[in-house]
């Protein structure tokens, strides 16, 4: 995800190659984001409860589960 497309409230999943591989696409909502506009980690809550901080490239968009 670019950094300039990380939208609050928006429907992200943890990119399959995150290093940390408890976390690999886990899926949540994008809460706040932090820093400069251009590098942003965003807050994530979980669909587990938890929040996670991640670096925009971390993350990657969903598919609209209602598109046709």
């Amino acid at each position: 995800m670019l950094s300039e497309e990380a939208r609050i409230g928006e429907r992200v999943r943890v990119r399959a190659d995150n290093h940390s591989t408890t976390l690999r696409g886990l899926a949540g909502t994008i809460e706040k984001g932090w820093g400069d506009p251009d590098s942003i980690a965003l807050d994530l809550l979980l669909d587990d409860g938890s929040r996670q901080l991640f670096w925009h490239y971390e993350l990657e968009e969903m598919e609209d589960d209602h598109a046709e």
